[in-house]
């Protein structure tokens, strides 16, 4: 088998197509590694907020119930 059978003008395209996507995905790689490191940021963010909606939660909850005894308390004494 020749080497004009093997690198013939396919496998050039192929192989030029082959160089140039990976230059593409090389350069773009950056692009997307801060994407997901800007992503993470961003999932601690909603899940420090999703602790604080849970203590305001509970809070409201005491609340709530605080005001009910209240309530009980007042109709008792009438």
């Amino acid at each position: 088998m020749s080497m004009d059978k093997v690198l013939g003008p396919a496998t050039l395209v192929y192989l030029v197509s082959a160089t140039v996507a990976a230059l593409w995905w090389a350069s773009d790689l950056t692009r997307r590694v801060d994407t997901i490191e800007h992503s993470t940021v961003t999932a601690e963010r909603i899940a420090r907020l999703e602790t604080e909606v849970r203590v305001l939660s509970e809070g409201t909850h005491d609340l709530n119930v605080s005001v009910s005894d209240l309530l009980r308390e007042l109709q008792r004494r009438r």
